[in-house]
């Protein structure tokens, strides 16, 4: 009886999954259609209508992942939610994207105001035409392509992230999946005298070393690396929120490590579906200031290195014990540490945003869709 009752489940919550595909992406592309002009002609508005688009996507995508246990430690890095931003993450599965989406929903203004840079695959999925149209970037891999690929991320970096308006750029450094990388990781440190990594691979340069020399603040070194707390707390202790920045350029980078219950990753459908195990995932952040970062590509590669050994025994700890431990992240922080705890949504919120894309979707449907397509039908017959 259990089984069916599973079935059952599953069923529901993939028909919800595809329908709120259909509503919700056809209601994301026809207002941004139907918005275009304003690219033109009032840009920053433009600009602000697609970001409250893509936070209702991203809304869509909280409904779908419903049930999923998620817990965020380490910095509180809703402080930099109007900062600019590069957050580099670990990358295991295909659940790894909608699952950062997750996580950022909750960050406020950062939610829409995000430009992701991803393997040019993601082109075809089901988001693709939405990364299209608000102009995130699709890398290609090659050696033979490198040089060309990243001059062209520079350029899109000034031509889109600066005069977009936007705040995080998202990156996942590893460059594909754990599972696929790790052999050929592995034989490259091997070879070349780098540490041998277990839960992770080696970073590629690439694309972060464009992103930093192109938007991010330049390298400042000092004595002191990390300024003093008092900077980001008030005199009575508590925390102020951080002042954008009107210049633009990139000032703090997020080192974000996520974990999966005993190192198995889920996937993206199945999450959907329902069927992955309910098992808690895990978000870590450390906040680091892009000043205090090498820009030259020896120095890059070496705090980049770095940090992914940080990463790699943080998730050795992980997998051995349940939770980071503070032993591994002890350095000291730029930002007061939150309190560990679920995300939690709110479920109103999510009715609503359900309720606008259906309503959009019917709008559309009755005002544009039908008239064309009698319009085009009557025109074929007439011609026939």
């Amino acid at each position: 009886m259990a089984g069916w009752t599973n079935y059952v489940r599953y069923t529901l919550r993939f028909l919800l999954f595809f329908l709120s595909n259909v509503y919700a992406l056809s209601c994301y592309v026809t207002w941004m259609a139907l918005f275009a002009p304003l690219r033109v002609l009032a840009p920053k508005i433009h600009w602000k209508i697609e970001g409250f688009m893509f936070s209702v996507i991203q809304g869509m995508i909280v409904t779908w992942l419903q049930g999923y246990q998620v817990m965020e430690c380490g910095d509180d890095i809703s402080l930099l939610k109007d900062s600019e931003t590069l957050m580099l993450c670990n990358h295991q599965s295909t659940a790894d994207t909608p699952l950062v989406m997750l996580a950022n929903y909750t960050k406020g203004s950062a939610v829409g105001n995000t430009m992701w840079i991803m393997w040019y695959i993601f082109k075809y999925t089901n988001f693709g035409l939405v990364s299209l149209i608000r102009q995130d970037f699709f890398i290609h891999n090659g050696k033979d392509i490198r040089i060309s690929e990243m001059e062209r991320l520079k350029k899109h970096m000034t031509s889109s992230y600066l005069n977009h308006g936007r705040k995080w750029v998202v990156i996942f450094p590893e460059g594909g999946f754990l599972r696929k990388r790790r052999e050929a990781s592995q034989k490259f440190a091997q070879k070349n005298n780098f540490p041998v990594l277990q839960h992770v691979t080696l970073p590629r340069l690439g694309a972060v070393e464009a992103v930093l020399t192109t938007v991010g603040e330049p390298y400042t070194p000092t004595v002191e690396t990390f300024p003093d707390r008092e900077e980001y707390e008030g005199s009575n202790g508590h925390h102020t929120q951080l002042e954008p920045d009107l210049k633009k350029p990139l000032k703090w980078v997020i080192d974000v490590t996520l974990a999966y219950k005993n190192a198995q990753p889920l996937d993206m459908l199945g999450m959907c579906i329902g069927y992955c195990p309910n098992n808690l995932i895990t978000f870590h952040y450390k906040a680091y200031r892009v000043r205090d970062i090498p820009q030259d590509l020896p120095g890059l590669t070496d705090w980049l290195y770095k940090r992914y050994v940080e990463k790699d025994k943080a998730l050795e700890s992980f997998y051995e014990n349940g939770k980071f431990s503070d032993e591994v992240l002890s350095e000291r922080r730029l930002l007061r540490p939150m309190v560990p705890h679920y995300l939690q949504f709110d479920m109103l919120q999510n009715f609503l945003v359900h309720v606008f894309c259906i309503s959009s979707f019917y709008l559309h449907y009755i005002f544009i869709y039908c008239p064309v397509f009698s319009f085009i039908v009557s025109l074929i017959y007439s011609i026939f």
